[in-house]
């Protein structure tokens, strides 16, 4: 392997992936936004729209991150999402907070998705 291969593993990532259980599909043109918590404020760092696998590639990409755990949050903009497919719901946004406790690892953080529920965890 080279060595500019061994040092993109070695920096932090964050990626997403929404799934719309309700229609057993991708959640595709879902607006996501990047946070990180600094001085006791979300800072904005990056906004992304799923592509039309649900997916979001790495929300890091192009930032320079400081080393060290730290805390993000990923706004997911599922008001936007519901509406065009003409989808009453009741969360207008989700918030997803979560601590990485190493910075050189890849954070997965999906969502399972459906106009009245949602679930998140840490995937691979």
């Amino acid at each position: 392997m080279s060595t500019s291969v061994n040092q993109e593993e070695e920096k932090l990532s964050i990626t997403t992936h929404v799934l719309d259980t309700s229609r057993g599909r991708p959640a595709d043109g879902l607006f996501v936004g990047l946070y990180k918590f600094e001085n006791n404020e979300w800072i904005f760092l990056k906004g992304s729209t799923t592509d039309s696998n649900g997916r979001c590639e790495n929300l890091l990409q192009g930032l320079q991150e400081n080393s060290g755990s730290s805390r993000f949050k990923i706004e997911f903009w599922v008001n936007d999402y519901f509406k065009r497919i003409a989808t009453a719901s009741m969360y207008p946004m989700i918030d997803v907070i979560f601590d990485v406790q190493h910075s050189n690892d890849h954070y997965h953080i999906p969502l399972l998705l459906n106009p009245f529920g949602y679930t998140t965890y840490r995937g691979s």
